[in-house]
C-alpha cells in the first residue's frame, strides 16, 4: 500500500504541477490585466474564456473520453484511425459554427454579451483548444509525460508571452485573444508533430461508419462533457445579464482561486484514473482495499485543501490582482468551496466512467446544468454573485449524490437483484479484443455498447 500511494502522490504531483503550468497562466495574466484594463473590459475576457469553454464539447462532441474509455484496447493503427477521425470530426464542426457565427453575429452578440466583429474568434479558439485537450488527453494515457508537460509549457509561455507584448501595446482585450490564440496555435501544431512520429496518421477521410459511432457516442455523452463547462458559463451569463459586465469580472477574478485548487484536484484524477481502471479491470476476487481506501482518503482531504487554499488566497490576492478588483476578496470562499464541490462530484463519475455507464453519466450532468441554472437565477436576483456561487455548490453536491446513486447500482453495492453491469471490465455484447473489430478491418466501427 506504501509503495502505491507514493507512486500516485508522485504522478499527481507531476500532473500537478503539469497542469498548474496553464492554470498559473490566468493569475499571470489577471496581475497584467487587472491594472492594464477596467472590470468591464476585464469582464469580457472572462466570458470569452467561458464561451470557449462551452462550445469545446459542442467542437468535439467530447471524443476524447471516447479515447480515455478504449485506449488500452486498441492498438496503435486503430488508434491513428481513432486520431484521424476525431480530427475530422472537430473540423467538420467548427466549420459550420464559424459560418453560423459569421451570419448571426448580432443575434448571438445580443444573446451572449460579447461584442458582435470579435464572436468569430470564439470558435477560432475554442477549435484549437479541442484539439491541445485532444492531445494532452492521448499523451496522458499513452504515459508520455515530457510530451504533456511540453505542451503545457508551449502553448502557456508563449500565448503569456504575445499576450503581455500586446497588451503593453494598448490593444486592450483584443490583444489578449489573439495571444490566446496564437499560443494555442503553436502548441497544437508542435503536438500534432509529435503524434505523427508515433503513430504515422493517414489523413484520408475514414469511412462513414467510424464517424457515424464516433459522433453517435458523442451526441449521447454530449451532457457530461457540458457538465464541467456549462456551469461557469450559465453562472457568468447570468451575472452579465442581471447584475453586469462589471460584476462578471469581480465573478472571473473570484473564480481563479478556486481554478488553482482545482489543478490539485486534476492532477489526482489524472494520477489515478489510469491505474483505477486498470485495477477495476480485475476479477472481483483480485481486487484489495486499495481502491476504496484511496478513494475514501481524497474525498475526505478535499474540505482541508479547501480550507488551505482560501487561507493562502486571503494572503496573495491583496498582491496579485489591483485594487479596482478588491470587492472580489470576499466572493472566493465561495468559489473555493464550489470547487471542492466539484471535485467531488468528478472524482465519483470516474467510477462511471469505467463501466462506460454514458447515459447515467449524462443524466447526473444534466441535473447539474439544470439545478445550477435555476439556482443561479434566483441567487444573483436574491443575492448577487455570491447567491450564484452558493447555486453552483449546490448543483454539484446534488449531481455527486445522483452519480453515487448510479454508481451503486452499476457496481451492484445492494445484491445481484438490482444489478444494472454484470463484469467489472466489459460489456457482454463488447467486442473480445477491442473497440474496432467486430466489423471488417477498413471499415471498423466503436464497440456495441458505444454504439449504443
Amino acid at each position: 500500500m506504501y509503495k502505491l500511494l507514493k507512486r500516485l502522490a508522485g504522478i499527481s504531483v507531476f500532473y500537478a504541477f503539469a497542469n498548474s503550468i496553464e492554470a498559473l497562466t490566468p493569475f499571470f495574466l489577471a496581475i497584467l490585466l487587472t491594472r492594464f484594463l477596467q472590470p468591464g473590459e476585464y469582464g469580457i475576457w472572462v466570458l470569452f474564456v467561458s464561451l470557449v469553454a462551452f462550445l469545446r464539447p459542442v467542437v468535439n462532441l467530447t471524443i476524447q473520453d471516447a479515447l480515455k474509455m478504449h485506449f488500452y484496447e486498441m492498438d496503435k493503427d486503430r488508434q491513428s484511425t481513432f486520431v484521424v477521425s476525431a480530427f475530422y470530426i472537430s473540423s467538420g464542426s467548427a466549420l459550420i459554427l464559424a459560418l453560423a457565427a459569421v451570419l448571426f453575429d448580432d443575434t448571438l452578440s445580443a444573446l451572449v454579451k460579447f461584442p458582435a466583429p470579435w464572436i468569430v474568434s470564439v470558435v477560432v479558439a475554442t477549435y484549437l483548444y479541442v484539439n491541445f485537450y485532444f492531445l494532452l488527453a492521448f499523451n496522458q494515457f499513452a504515459e508520455k509525460r515530457g510530451q504533456f508537460i511540453a505542451l503545457q509549457f508551449a502553448q502557456s509561455l508563449l500565448g503569456l508571452a504575445i499576450i503581455a507584448a500586446l497588451v503593453y501595446q494598448g490593444w486592450g482585450w483584443q490583444g489578449v485573444i489573439l495571444g490566446k490564440i496564437a499560443g494555442l496555435a503553436m502548441a497544437c501544431l508542435l503536438g500534432f508533430v509529435w503524434l505523427n512520429g508515433q503513430l504515422k496518421l493517414d489523413l484520408r477521410l475514414p469511412c462513414r461508419e467510424q464517424l457515424r459511432d464516433l459522433v453517435r457516442f458523442g451526441l449521447v455523452y454530449l451532457p457530461t462533457g457540458f457538465g464541467l463547462v456549462a456551469v461557469p458559463l450559465t453562472d457568468r451569463l447570468i451575472i452579465s445579464h442581471i447584475l453586469g459586465l462589471d460584476q462578471n469580472g469581480l465573478y472571473g477574478v473570484a473564480a481563479l482561486f478556486g481554478a488553482a485548487l482545482f489543478v490539485a484536484i486534476n492532477g489526482f484524477l489524472h494520477a489515478w484514473m489510469p491505474w483505477l481502471f486498470q485495477q477495476l479491470g480485475k476479477p472481483r476476487g483480485a481486487l484489495g482495499m486499495e481502491v476504496p481506501v484511496i478513494s475514501a482518503g481524497f474525498l475526505l482531504l478535499l474540505p482541508v485543501a479547501g480550507a488551505v487554499f482560501y487561507l493562502i488566497s486571503m494572503i496573495a490576492a491583496p498582491f496579485l490582482i489591483g485594487a479596482a478588483f478588491s470587492s472580489a476578496f470576499a466572493l472566493i470562499p465561495w468559489a473555493i468551496a464550489g470547487t471542492v464541490a466539484m471535485g467531488y462530484f468528478y472524482h465519483i463519475q470516474a467510477y462511471l466512467h469505467f463501466k462506460k455507464a454514458i447515459l447515467p453519466m449524462s443524466v447526473s450532468s444534466l441535473s447539474c446544468i439544470l439545478c445550477n441554472i435555476v439556482l443561479s437565477y434566483y441567487g444573483a436576483l436574491s443575492y448577487g454573485v455570491a447567491g450564484v456561487l452558493a447555486a453552483t455548490i449546490a448543483a454539484f453536491l446534488i449531481s455527486a449524490v445522483t452519480s453515487a446513486i448510479f454508481i451503486a447500482f452499476h457496481y451492484n453495492i445492494f445484491g445481484s437483484r438490482f444489478a444494472l453491469a454484470t463484469h467489472p471490465h466489459r460489456h457482454p455484447r463488447a467486442c473480445p479484443e477491442g473497440p474496432w473489430n467486430d466489423r471488417d478491418p477498413d471499415c471498423d466501427g466503436l464497440p456495441e455498447q458505444v454504439r449504443q
